[in-house]
């Protein structure tokens, strides 16, 4: 067994830090290792009386309530089996270096959220175990007809299973139609283009009110994803084998943000970075935000702002739409001593039945294709469609064996970029030159 060694992530609007290490197999585990005995194929004949507590881990705030109805709903259905719920902050890193402390020290939680950028390095570790048989047994969940196939390439590995989509996110523009009153300038529509947004984000941005048009934040997945895939540019090529930094396209993706900080329609990189863009949004200082539909129910809990938001798809380049797709899973804990029972729960969180509950708090995108219009349905008055229209054109995010490598040298390139002391093609090119060799070594 060789010894896996965590590597520091600044990611890009998100910073995780990972210090320690892992014990690691060939790949995940198919049975628990510390488990009281080898977990059955098929779940649909569990009948244990034994009385059995599941420790859940999530790190979404907007979800923890939804996260409990469906702990309860499990428990009616099995009286026997008390699931408890923990919460743990992920915006600042807590919550992967509370699961990866837990998973060293063999304590982890039975079942746990799982993401594309951190499933290598639990599946490889050893940590998830494989949910192949379940799958193939469940009775709940059609794998190829019930997931996109975008969502399920995520957690699939040499054939192996290890996790169950949960949800999907893409992103959409959110408007203050407050602002666009006072300031006399139309919605926007579904069939806008990037100059038409910039031209009303010049109309909005008022300094001497403090209400700026538009943020260009230093966001992938929000920001220059999209808008890097819509001028044909890529981050990483289909075989995993290359970066698309230096990409004459991905470069254009990634300009039209830094050209709107210097026209001043977009507050600066250190301005967001004390009052992010949700903030400012939220105070009723910012006409227009791109953000993940998991920022609905935050957006709509705020009683001084959602009286006067609307929300429109993202605009397209030269008649080409773009947008950013991710998901999470539920896995389960290899080493957890009750595998039948957390096998059961997750299966049943892939269920129409589980995922349902989900859609209608309108919290986030079920991942199941039957279920996914329950989140467009959570808020009438918001046109959250918007969110479904470019499921189709949306790039998955980026995932890889060295994701956590590259977002850390991604981030520092551009770091340089947003505050103007290097140019997008300099550092698209340094960016490459590093990240390259890292992917040719892990996929040779």
């Amino acid at each position: 067994m060789n010894k896996k060694t965590w590597k520091k992530i600044a990611a890009v609007g998100v910073c995780v830090c990972m210090t320690a290490g892992f014990t690691a197999c060939s790949g995940g585990e198919k049975s628990g290792e510390g488990a009281s005995e080898e977990p059955a194929k098929s779940t649909k004949d569990y009948k244990s009386d034994k009385e059995v507590t599941l420790r859940y881990a999530i790190w979404g705030a907007t979800q923890q309530e939804v996260s409990k109805e469906l702990a309860d709903a499990f428990h009616e259905k099995y009286p026997n089996i008390t699931v408890e719920v923990e919460y743990t902050p992920q915006n600042t890193g807590e919550y992967w270096t509370k699961l990866e402390s837990s998973c060293t020290g063999g304590s982890a939680p039975d079942v746990f959220w799982m993401n594309g950028v951190h499933a290598d390095t639990y599946i490889e570790g050893g940590m998830m175990l494989s949910l192949s048989d379940l799958v193939e047994h469940s009775e709940l969940i059609d794998w190829k007809e019930d997931f996109p196939a975008t969502l399920t390439a995520q957690y699939e590995r040499d054939g192996e299973i290890y996790a169950i989509p949960k949800d999907f996110d893409t992103i959409a523009v959110w408007y203050n139609k407050q602002i666009f009153d006072e300031a006399g300038v139309e919605y926007p529509s579904d069939d806008w283009t990037w100059e038409e947004m910039v031209e009303t984000a010049k109309k909005l941005t008022n300094k001497e009110k403090g209400i700026y048009g538009i943020t260009a934040e230093m966001n992938g997945q929000q920001y220059y994803y999209p808008t890097i895939s819509a001028n044909g540019g890529y981050i990483l090529a289909e075989d995993n084998e290359s970066c698309g930094y230096d990409d004459k396209n991905t470069m254009k993706g990634l300009s039209c943000w830094t050209e709107l900080m210097e026209e001043g329609l977009s507050p600066s990189l250190q301005q967001l970075t004390d009052t992010p863009s949700s903030t400012l949004f939220e105070s009723g200082k910012l006409g227009m935000l791109w953000a993940g539909s998991w920022n609905t129910a935050s957006y709509m809990k705020n009683e001084q702002l959602r009286d006067y938001v609307g929300v429109a798809e993202l605009p397209s380049f030269d008649g080409k739409n773009g947008n950013c797709i991710n998901g999470l899973g539920i896995g389960v804990y290899s080493k957890s001593k009750n595998l039948d029972e957390a096998r059961l729960f997750v299966e049943w969180l892939g269920s129409k039945e589980a995922q349902e509950i989900q859609g209608k708090s309108g919290t986030v995108i079920s991942a199941r294709v039957d279920c996914q219009s329950l989140f467009t349905e959570s808020y009438p008055e918001l046109n959250l469609q918007a969110y479904l229209n470019q499921v189709d054109v949306a790039m998955p995010y980026p995932c890889s064996k060295v994701t956590n490598e590259m977002l850390t040298i991604e981030y520092d390139y551009l770091t340089k970029v947003y505050t103007g002391e290097m140019s997008v093609e300099d550092a698209g090119k340094k960016i490459a030159e590093e990240v390259n060799p890292l992917l040719e070594e892990a996929y040779k």
